[in-house]
């Protein structure tokens, strides 16, 4: 056996000690604060307590004499140095060990006597031990139960500041969460007794949260509260639409949730209810679905007069709440006028919700528009459905293709302008509504009006601020910008590189008649540039009815003559060459080049 006087122990660095006893602080402080309490009690104090970890590096020790120890804090209690010991024991065996005296194999300890006791984590893992050293002969008949009693008391501590930390940690998480939570949270006891409410909560229902915990919930509210047919039925429900009248608050409208808790018994325990305004549901929906303006003032290209003076006037229109009626023909851009209207308007972060009334079939028009209740016919929505005007609450509406309205519903439209309510089909209750309706036709209304197909009280009521878009036939001199805009905005969508926009290609543009107006002519750049093979837009990429429109047939074949000509040089008479850049075939470039006479210096 070695001698240990002529030996030194293998010891940790005091940086890499001071790093194990952060990552073992919970279980060191749980150790001392115990140990001190014991030392406390007791009068004979001839021994050491030390925390020794898994790696058998000794993070601890308490000295109630003041003492010196066999071993220091940082030494590593192996085996090739201190041989046989109750700490090397017990972290082998994973049990609790006592080494008294000669039973060491080191001459150095025979007259010292340990014990030592495994520490285990929440999931049985040894964690490290904890060992109680002293000479033999002061060493207490009861060593081994000291430390086993220490040990399951540390084990005990420390689990139990877990969980308190884990609970700490969790409330903090969940205020967190309930009070960032859009949504009402209360939770109630099996006796409708309010356990916790969140801020959300206190404030949609206009109480005072602290004096309303402990108290049942039907007396913090003015009206019977709908969470108590839980309370019979024992059965939560999901997303339920209600509508409360309270006396003090007026209407009150939810979509609510609530969720039964029961104990590990299955007993009913209590609810915890969830709801949220109505319009905050409408306002996440109307945004998912796409409900909101995305074009302004800015974005509308042009300095044509008559498109400045609608520009003037939607403008003004922006800062009023009056209706609005955009006439045009199809495809002038009446949509993006009224989306430009609401976006710098005074409701711009409210839905701007847009209806074709002509793509609505006229049977379920009404419940598109207005909504229906639960059960109100076969097939529908059995928690009932709000209608477009409901969503669009607080926002605005457009109504596109107003001359299309079903002439039976009308008197319902006129009857919401008026009385800013709504009934839903099936129901009875009036639901108030707060909507900006801007209409849009691409019909002569007052014409419609004098042949009965529309109804001129509704068409006075919508015709507050009357906006009239022109023709793109008659805003030529903005046709050259348009092109551009397009270009640049579909060549990034289609991945073109167009460097160069040729007269040829704009100037058929120009007297084009353009009877589907600006959605026609991005159109036709798209297709300009589908078919465009190099990074130059020309003549040869429009359609043949705008070239056939705008020039006689000599002048065209002079066109294409010119063409081939040019593809020809630029690509040293390559025949095939030629005709890929031409879109033709081999034997029409032949054919075009007799035709033409065309001869290779010309």
């Amino acid at each position: 056996m070695k001698n240990l006087k002529n030996l030194e122990p293998v010891r940790v660095s005091s940086e890499e000690l001071n790093r194990r006893r952060k990552i073992n602080k919970i279980w060191l402080s749980s150790m001392v604060s115990l140990v001190e309490k014991f030392i406390s009690k007791i009068k004979k104090k001839e021994f050491f307590i030390s925390f020794i970890d898994s790696d058998r590096i000794v993070l601890k020790i308490i000295s109630p004499s003041g003492g010196e120890g066999v071993f220091t804090e940082g030494v590593v209690i192996n085996k090739e140095f201190f041989g046989t010991t109750s700490v090397e024991l017990s972290l082998t065996r994973n049990e609790e060990m006592e080494v008294i005296g000669s039973d060491h194999t080191s001459p150095q300890l025979k007259n010292w006597a340990c014990a030592s006791s495994p520490i285990h984590d929440s999931e049985g893992n040894i964690y490290g031990v904890i060992s109680l050293t002293s000479k033999k002969n002061n060493y207490p008949d009861y060593g081994l139960g000291i430390i086993s009693s220490l040990s399951l008391a540390v084990e005990k501590e420390v689990r139990w500041k877990e969980i308190s930390e884990n609970f700490k940690l969790s409330k903090k998480y969940l205020d967190i969460i309930s009070k960032g939570a859009k949504d009402g949270i209360i939770c109630l006891d099996e006796e409708a007794k309010i356990l916790y409410m969140n801020e959300t909560a206190g404030e949609i229902l206009h109480v005072d949260i602290k004096k309303s915990l402990g108290n049942f919930v039907g007396d913090i509210v003015d009206f019977d509260p709908v969470i108590l047919s839980v309370f019979k039925t024992h059965k939560g429900y999901t997303d339920r639409e209600f509508i409360i009248n309270s006396p003090l608050w007026g209407t009150l409208h939810f979509i609510k949730s609530a969720v039964v808790v029961r104990d590990e018994k299955g007993n009913f325990a209590g609810v915890v209810d969830f709801f949220r305004k109505i319009g905050r549901v409408r306002k996440f929906v109307t945004s998912y679905i796409g409900a909101q303006a995305k074009f302004n003032f800015s974005d509308i290209i042009g300095t044509n007069l008559k498109l400045k003076e609608a520009i003037r006037i939607s403008k003004i229109a922006s800062k009023s709440n009056s209706n609005v009626l955009i006439l045009g023909e199809t495809g002038t851009g009446k949509e993006m006028f009224a989306q430009a209207i609401h976006y710098e308007g005074l409701r711009k972060k409210e839905p701007f919700m847009v209806i074709n009334c002509g793509a609505i079939p006229r049977e379920l028009a009404e419940s598109e528009f207005f909504g229906y209740e639960p059960g109100t016919f076969t097939g529908a929505d059995k928690k009932g459905r709000p209608g477009k005007f409901e969503l669009a609450n607080r926002g605005t509406i457009f109504l596109d293709e107003i001359g299309e309205f079903p002439l039976g519903l009308q008197v319902k439209l006129l009857r919401v302008l008026q009385e800013r309510s709504i009934t839903r089909v099936g129901g009875v209750r009036s639901i108030a509504v707060d909507v900006r309706i801007i209409a849009a036709s691409n019909r002569d209304l007052s014409k419609e009006v004098d042949n009965g197909n529309f109804r001129k009280d509704l068409y006075h009521r919508l015709n507050v601020i009357q906006i009239n878009l022109p023709p793109l036939r008659e805003r030529n001199e903005d046709i050259p910008v348009l092109v551009n805009y397009f270009v640049e905005k579909l060549s990034e969508k289609l991945q073109k590189n167009i460097s160069k926009i040729d007269s040829s290609f704009i100037k058929p543009l120009t007297t084009y008649n353009f009877p589907g107006n600006i959605r026609e002519l991005e159109n036709i750049i798209e297709r300009a540039l589908n078919i465009c093979e190099n990074n130059e837009l020309n003549i040869s990429h429009l359609p043949n009815e705008i070239i056939k429109n705008n020039f006689p047939l000599k002048s065209i074949d002079k066109i294409k003559r010119e063409s081939l000509i040019q593809a020809l040089q630029d690509t040293k008479w390559n025949i095939a060459k030629t005709a890929k850049i031409l879109k033709i075939s081999r034997p029409t470039v032949y054919s075009q080049i007799n035709k033409w006479n065309i001869k290779k210096n010309s």
